[in-house]
């Protein structure tokens, strides 16, 4: 379920080009924009048949009847796990904001290979630091995941740039006793900075492709963020996708989602603050090229995974 919908809706978009040149040829060759506007109406008949057997036949003939889940977390215990590449500006105050919190039992900064003062900087400010010799993003994510789970009762995912705020953890943990992981999304215009990282062409990339991934699993999540670092999730959800976890490059995010999803663990989002990152960008950032690239991987990632 939900697989038919996302490889028809690439079907609807073919058509949608197949229209665009047909109205082109239109002008200049009619009995061709025939034939086009003909194979593109074909295309969006199958779009729409399968929309109705992948979405509605199920819905209206089989409704599934899902238990609401309640599952509270006494005595919260969150463990930090905090990734960071050359954040020497950034990591100090990082670690301190998460320190502050009453609920936050240890923060540990994952060391991606750094060549600065990022790993003296957390030791200073009270974090642990580890090692992760694999560069890439999703590596470090891993490891900071891996390295969290061996304390607290709550698992704590976030960068050490400085773009998100320790006290937006209160609004995740809001939401985890009904469901096994929290996503942050930054996609609330009026609590991001306006000079962040993310630019419109960010947004918008992150919203297309949160929605082909809502698509593939439309009856599980609603999504708006693919690309949000920020995000909590129980110890024993984490035990159930840690190992089956492989993205080491910018598209983890989305990769982490998406094995949740498999593997039947409820997510939820939960609007978050941005602010301008502090140093210079190691990911993606406001770079258009390099947002087009991870998209593409996304993409490809969420109609082949």
């Amino acid at each position: 379920m939900g697989r038919l919908s996302l490889y028809a809706f690439h079907l609807f978009l073919i058509s949608l080009i197949l229209h665009f040149f047909g109205l082109i040829k239109l002008f200049f060759e009619p009995l061709l924009f025939n034939e086009l506007f003909f194979y593109g109406l074909i295309l969006d008949f199958i779009f729409l048949s399968a929309l109705i057997i992948d979405l509605a036949v199920p819905t209206v003939f089989f409704p599934s009847k899902k238990p609401f889940k309640f599952k509270p977390i006494n005595n919260l215990q969150i463990s930090i796990g905090m990734t960071a590449y050359n954040d020497e500006k950034a990591i100090g105050n990082s670690v301190k904001q998460f320190k502050e919190l009453k609920e936050v039992v240890s923060v540990t900064v994952i060391d991606n290979n750094c060549i600065d003062n990022t790993a003296s900087e957390a030791v200073k400010n009270g974090a642990k630091v580890t090692k992760e010799p694999v560069q890439g993003y999703g590596a470090a994510c891993m490891r900071a995941l891996k390295e969290a789970r061996k304390t607290g009762n709550l698992i704590c995912l976030v960068e050490g740039d400085m773009t998100f705020s320790a006290s937006d953890l209160k609004k995740l943990t809001a939401y985890i006793e009904n469901t096994d992981m929290v996503l942050g999304t930054r996609t609330t215009a009026e609590i991001i900075d306006s000079d962040s990282q993310v630019t419109w062409f960010m947004r918008y990339g992150n919203l297309f492709i949160a929605k082909l991934l809502q698509l593939r699993f439309w009856d599980k999540v609603r999504l708006t963020d693919v690309g949000c670092t920020f995000r909590i999730i129980r110890p024993e959800a984490l035990d159930k996708i840690i190992d089956k976890l492989h993205v080491t490059g910018h598209y983890f995010s989305p990769h982490m989602i998406l094995v949740a999803l498999e593997n039947d663990l409820k997510v939820i989002e939960v609007p978050v603050t941005l602010k301008k990152r502090v140093g210079e960008s190691k990911g993606v950032g406001d770079d258009a090229l390099k947002g087009l690239i991870t998209g593409s991987k996304m993409w490809w990632m969420i109609l082949m995974h």
